[in-house]
């Protein structure tokens, strides 16, 4: 049983570092088709993808990482597995950054990208507005790429960080 909520873990971690390269990628796209209305269809497919991919890895990690930890460590575990303790704490980091500011700025790019397709100057692409929202949300999501990164670091080095291989 252990196993299997190991596989489903590194699966949603994988969903998350999907994200994460869709959305280098989307956003290096949607700058070479900016001032059209390529671009606001790439924002709006952005808008809606993004937080049905993040539900999916995040849910999966902290559903399965709470399983793993109760079969087998402990919440929190500073004293005794450290590895573990700043890995579960940069995943509330990074909940609550995507909670607080992601969520509710992509519900507010969704809006204004669908209010803007339907606007006459659609053809001219995103407003400045616009862009400007997304290009924030951009640099959130490279501050929560860090913070993965530092939770998969932590987890794939715990062999080398304060205790004995398991």
């Amino acid at each position: 049983m252990y196993t299997f909520f190991v596989v489903l873990h590194i699966i949603s971690a994988g969903v998350v570092v999907g994200l994460i390269t869709n959305a280098i990628i989307a956003t290096i796209l949607r700058k070479k088709v900016k001032g059209t209305a390529g671009e606001l269809a790439s924002i709006r497919m952005a808008a809606i993808v993004s937080p049905i991919m993040a539900n999916i890895g995040s849910i999966g990690l902290a559903v399965t990482g709470v399983v793993l930890t109760l079969m087998s460590y402990s919440f929190f575990p500073f004293s005794t597995l450290p590895w573990l303790a700043m890995m579960q704490t940069d995943f509330v980091v990074i909940m609550a950054i995507a909670g607080a500011v992601l969520m509710p700025n992509g519900k507010k790019i969704l809006a204004t990208v669908n209010a803007e397709l339907s606007s006459p100057n659609a053809a001219n692409g995103a407003s400045d507005s616009l862009r400007a929202m997304v290009t924030k949300q951009f640099t959130w999501v490279m501050v929560l790429t860090v913070l993965v990164l530092i939770a998969i670091t932590l987890g794939e080095s715990k062999s080398l960080m304060w205790v004995g291989v398991q």
